[in-house]
């Protein structure tokens, strides 16, 4: 009887305080589950893509970047290169592993891309054979399914004119792509379209990272600014046009990015491979100088995330 009469007290000691917690759910509970909530949403990082422009031998620029921002704990959800820049970012996506990625281009040399083809060179100089096979003896995958970090490579169509985007099948042929520069390399043939450098068409691919749904894009301008002298002859005249062609649409094509790494190259050209260390080193310092605008740019994506009302 002792034995009843003290479990009913603890049956009804368990359904008082059973009770009183669900008339505290509308209130203190409820307010409880709201700051959760909130501490939740401001905790996410939003998304963002890292966007590599190209520049031949300046493209080693990117290892320098890629590995300031991981020292500062800033990890790309999203690359799009084209050209060198879609070379380093696909290496990196398919083993982001910086120390292997700094052995192993910090000292490459243009001969380890480049094969001359003087007898047949009605399309281009330069056949891709090196570079092919400098990419499957390097790519861990050649399968953009496979990468660690989702990657979009872009080159440009020689018929149409408009800006290629590639993300699915096989890594290499779009890098192959994506770095025919023209004159130098033969165009190349990609699903029944004829491409050639995304340079072409966007140096720095922003929209692209912008369409995929990135938070924050970080660009990065490894062109060279152009020289103060002028062009002493025929050749230089054509290629004096052509780099002011290229620098205004670089300086077009980075204007929705959020933040741009922007290099300060002199006198460096795109087989300029006994610089690489140089190229690297401006890198890391351009990278560290533009540090503070990334986190600020980063905590106020994400104070405005925690305040929107679905979070989103």
């Amino acid at each position: 009887m002792v034995l009843f009469k003290k479990s009913k007290s603890l049956v009804f000691l368990f359904l008082t305080l059973m009770l009183s917690a669900l008339s505290l759910y509308s209130g203190e509970t409820k307010g409880l589950v709201e700051i959760l909530k909130k501490k939740k949403n401001e905790g996410k990082r939003p998304r963002i893509a890292l966007v590599c422009g190209g520049g031949g031998a300046k493209g080693i620029a990117h290892v320098g970047v890629l590995r300031e921002l991981e020292r500062a704990g800033i990890h790309p959800d999203l690359i799009v290169g084209c050209s060198s820049g879609a070379l380093i970012g696909a290496l990196y996506a398919a083993d982001p592993n910086i120390n292997k990625l700094e052995n192993l281009l910090i000292k490459v040399k243009c001969s380890e891309f480049f094969d001359f083809s003087f007898l047949s060179p009605r399309f281009g100089f330069m056949k891709a054979n090196q570079m092919k096979r400098f990419l499957k003896l390097h790519m861990q995958h050649d399968d953009f399914a496979k990468l660690k970090i989702p990657l979009i490579i872009t080159a440009t169509d020689l018929i149409s004119g408009e800006t290629i985007e590639m993300s699915e099948g096989g890594v290499i042929n779009a890098l192959l792509a994506s770095s025919a520069v023209p004159l130098i390399f033969k165009p190349v043939k990609y699903q029944g379209r004829l491409l050639v450098d995304g340079g072409v068409s966007n140096p720095i691919p922003v929209d692209v990272a912008k369409k995929h749904g990135a938070q924050i894009i970080i660009a990065v301008d490894v062109s060279a600014q152009l020289s103060t002298y002028g062009a002493s002859h025929l050749f230089g005249i054509a290629k004096r046009s052509l780099e002011i062609c290229y620098r205004e649409l670089a300086d077009r094509v980075v204007k929705d990015a959020d933040v741009v790494i922007r290099m300060e190259f002199k006198d460096i050209g795109m087989f300029s491979h006994k610089k690489n260390f140089q190229i690297y080193d401006q890198g890391r310092k351009m990278t560290r100088k533009a540090l503070p605008s990334i986190r600020k740019c980063i905590a106020e994506t994400m104070s405005d995330h925690s305040q929107s009302p679905n979070g989103n």
